[in-house]
C-alpha cells in the first residue's frame, strides 16, 4: 500500500476547482506533494451548465499542477527525470440532487450458527443496495451503519461471530445518473481516465473530522459557493446526508441585485467586508466606514459599511433558517454529542459562528485540515480540504480493497490446506 504513483484528486466547486496529488509517505502517513486551485468555469451548483468550459478549466487545472510538481524537489526524489503527466484523477461531485437515505435487510444464512464470513457481509449489503436501485440514480456511498445477528444489534464488524440471521442497516448515498454521465465526459474531454466519484462532502469529511468526533455525535457543514452540504456521523458512522441548493454565492448576487453591480465587484466586497457587522441588541461595530463603489464606467456612489453588512446579514440568516429547518426535520439533534464543526467559504465570514451557535443552539467549531503531511504550505485551510481528503478517501479505500482480498486468499489457502490435510491423512 505504500506505492510510489502519486494518487490525484480533482474537485470542481462552483466556484473553484482544485487538484491535490499525494500518496502515503515511507511512515505510512498520507502526504500530499501538491495542490493548485484555478477558478471554475461552466457549472453551477455542482451542475455542469457548459461542458466545454468545464473540460477546458480542468485542462488548464491539469497543465499547472504538472508543471508545479514537476518543479518540486520533492518530484523529483518521486519521480526520477522522468515528465511527469497526470493521466487520471478521482473526482468529486455534489448538488440539489445528491440524496442520502437509511436501509436496512436481513440475510438468512443458515438453520443452525455458522460463522459469518466476509462474503456473507457483502451480500447483505448488495441486498439492501439492490432494495433502493432505481434506473436513473447511482449509488455512489453505501456506508454500513450497523450489523444484526440474530436480533442483535450495533455490531460494527460481524466477520467470524456466529449466527443463523445477518442484517444490516446502510446509509446510501446515491446521485442523478445524467449528472454523473455529464461529470465523467467533462473529465474524458478533458484528456483524463476517471478512477473513481465521490460525493464531495464526504471527501471533505475525511480531512475535517476526528474519530472521536464521529463517535460523540457531529454535524459537518460544508458552505460552498453553490450549495451547502450537511453531514451527521454518530458512533463513527455515517447516519443522514442532505444538500441545500446555497451557499455563498447567492450572497453575491444579493450584493450586485441590490447595489446594482455587477458580479465581479459584489464579489470582491463580498470577500473585503465579509463581516456580517450586526448584532441583536441593534449596536454595530466599525460599521460606519464609506465604501466607493462603481456603478458605470464614469459614475462612482458611496454606502456605508452597515448598509453592505445588512444585506450580506439578511441573506445569512436565510441560510441559517434553511438550515435550521433542515436539520431539526431530520431529528438528528437528540444525538449531537460534539456539535457542528463548519467548512467553506461562508465559514470564513466574521460572525458567522457566533450567528449560527444562537440560530440552532449548539456549539459550532470552525473545521481544520488534517490527518495528512505535506512540504507544501498553505493546505491548512479548508480550501483544499475536499481535495485532500478525496485522496484519504482513495487509500483508505485501496486499503479495504486490499485487505478484504487478503481475507479472500485466506479462506482459500484454508480450504486447500484442509483437502491436503484430509489427502494425506487418508492417502
Amino acid at each position: 500500500m505504500k506505492s510510489k504513483l502519486p494518487l490525484v484528486s480533482l474537485d470542481i466547486g462552483s466556484a473553484k476547482t482544485t487538484i491535490c496529488i499525494g500518496n502515503f509517505d515511507t511512515a505510512g502517513r498520507v502526504e500530499i506533494y501538491n495542490a493548485i486551485m484555478v477558478k471554475t468555469r461552466g457549472m453551477q451548483r455542482g451542475i455542469i451548465t457548459n461542458l466545454s468550459e468545464v473540460a477546458e478549466g480542468i485542462e488548464e487545472a491539469v497543465k499547472k499542477a504538472e508543471a508545479k510538481f514537476q518543479a518540486s524537489e520533492r518530484c523529483r526524489k518521486i519521480w526520477g527525470k522522468r515528465q511527469f503527466r497526470i493521466n487520471s484523477a478521482y473526482v468529486t461531485i455534489s448538488g440539489e440532487h445528491i440524496l442520502g437515505i437509511n436501509t436496512k435487510t436481513k440475510l438468512s444464512l443458515s438453520d443452525r450458527p455458522v460463522e459469518i464470513t466476509n462474503q456473507d457481509s457483502l451480500r447483505a449489503i448488495e441486498m439492501a443496495k439492490s432494495l433502493s436501485a432505481s434506473i436513473d440514480r447511482e449509488i455512489l456511498h453505501a456506508d454500513a451503519q450497523e450489523f444484526i445477528i440474530d436480533g442483535y444489534k450495533k455490531i460494527k464488524e460481524p466477520l467470524g461471530i456466529y449466527g443463523t440471521k445477518l442484517g444490516v442497516t446502510l446509509h446510501l448515498i446515491s446521485c442523478g445518473s445524467s449528472f454523473i454521465n455529464s461529470l465523467v465526459k467533462a473529465v474524458n474531454q478533458a484528456g483524463l481516465d476517471v478512477d473513481g466519484v465521490v460525493y464531495s462532502g464526504l471527501a471533505t469529511s475525511q480531512a475535517i473530522l476526528t474519530e472521536e468526533e464521529k463517535e460523540a455525535g457531529v454535524i459537518l457543514l460544508e458552505m460552498g459557493a453553490g450549495t451547502t452540504n450537511i453531514m451527521f456521523f454518530v458512533e463513527g458512522r455515517l447516519f443522514y446526508t442532505s444538500t441545500i441548493p446555497m451557499g455563498g454565492y447567492d450572497i453575491t448576487l444579493e450584493i450586485a441585485r441590490q447595489m446594482k453591480i455587477d458580479f465581479y465587484q459584489a464579489e470582491q466586497l463580498k470577500m473585503q467586508y465579509k463581516s456580517i457587522c450586526v448584532y441583536p441588541d441593534g449596536q454595530t461595530e466599525g460599521c460606519d466606514d464609506k465604501i466607493i463603489i462603481k456603478k458605470s464606467s464614469s459614475q462612482y456612489e458611496s454606502i456605508s459599511r452597515q448598509e453592505l453588512a445588512g444585506i450580506i446579514d439578511a441573506k445569512v440568516r436565510e441560510l441559517f433558517s434553511m438550515l435550521k429547518k433542515e436539520i431539526e426535520s431530520s431529528g438528528i439533534i437528540p444525538r449531537v454529542g460534539y456539535g457542528v464543526v463548519i467548512c467553506g467559504g461562508v465559514s470564513f465570514m466574521d460572525g458567522v459562528i457566533e450567528k449560527l451557535e444562537r440560530q440552532l443552539n449548539l456549539p459550532i467549531h470552525l473545521g481544520i485540515t488534517r490527518g495528512f503531511v505535506s512540504s507544501f504550505s498553505g493546505l491548512g485551510n479548508s480550501f483544499y480540504a475536499t481535495g485532500i481528503g478525496l485522496i484519504m478517501h482513495a487509500l483508505a479505500e485501496k486499503g479495504k480493497k486490499y485487505k478484504s482480498r487478503n481475507l479472500q486468499r485466506g479462506v482459500v489457502a484454508q480450504l486447500v490446506s484442509k483437502v491436503k490435510n484430509i489427502y494425506e491423512e487418508y492417502f
